[in-house]
């Protein structure tokens, strides 16, 4: 049977300077379909050079969506996802409800990967995935050390972080701690100067080719 728990020891609402992942999640499977799960099937393929995970263990460790946990079950693994947002948990599993195949072979759990007990209890995997998440949880060379523990001898760790730009990551930093320290209704003075500044280059450049919006839709 597939299970879903939930990390007691994980307080959401301990870290003010913490992005809520969990809501923009919720709002992307209102929009994911079957030709997404295969087009992440596709890239899973790529990204691990192989055409199956059959009767390996995989690790989703920061799930989000869940997508490519379920592209792990789809290729035939063994899956174990977990996020340390209760939202993105609860997204997983409206994902498996809605088009999870083999579902007794996703178990989806809430949890920190920085949470030494509850590392423990997961057992060694052939694959751990952890794909844009490690950078987010405020002690990311802590967080490698402790998700390359789980990955079996000759097994595989797959990883995305954020490349550090300097000045300009710093910057960030102090901009997206401002938006989730302000009350919600204040947040768009954050929000519509971010997205001036990251998207305007853009539109303008693909204005002037021809095909205004292109990169926006």
């Amino acid at each position: 049977m597939s299970e879903t728990s939930h990390d007691p020891a994980v307080s959401l609402a301990a870290d003010a300077d913490r992005f809520a992942f969990g809501q923009n999640w919720t709002d992307y499977i209102e929009q994911l379909d079957e030709t997404r799960v295969q087009t992440a099937i596709t890239s899973m393929r790529s990204l691990l050079n192989v055409t199956s995970l059959q009767d390996a263990r995989f690790l989703d460790a920061g799930c989000g969506s869940g997508l490519f946990s379920l592209a792990a079950v789809r290729m035939g693994a063994t899956v174990h996802s977990f996020d340390f947002d209760q939202r993105s948990v609860h997204c997983a599993e409206e994902l498996r409800r809605r088009l999870g195949a083999a579902a007794d072979r996703w178990q989806i759990q809430q949890g920190s990967v920085l949470n030494d007990r509850f590392l423990s209890s997961l057992g060694r995997f052939d694959v751990v995935y952890s794909w844009g998440v490690l950078h987010h949880t405020g002690d990311m060379w802590q967080a490698l050390d402790k998700v390359s523990h789980l990955v079996r001898v000759s097994g595989t760790l797959c990883i995305a972080l954020y490349n550090d730009q300097g000045l300009a990551s710093r910057l960030w930093r102090v901009v997206k701690r401002t938006y989730n320290r302000l009350p919600p209704r204040w947040r768009f003075l954050v929000l519509w100067p971010a997205i001036v500044r990251l998207w305007a280059p853009t539109i303008i450049r693909d204005t002037f080719s021809g095909a205004p919006l292109k990169t926006w839709a």
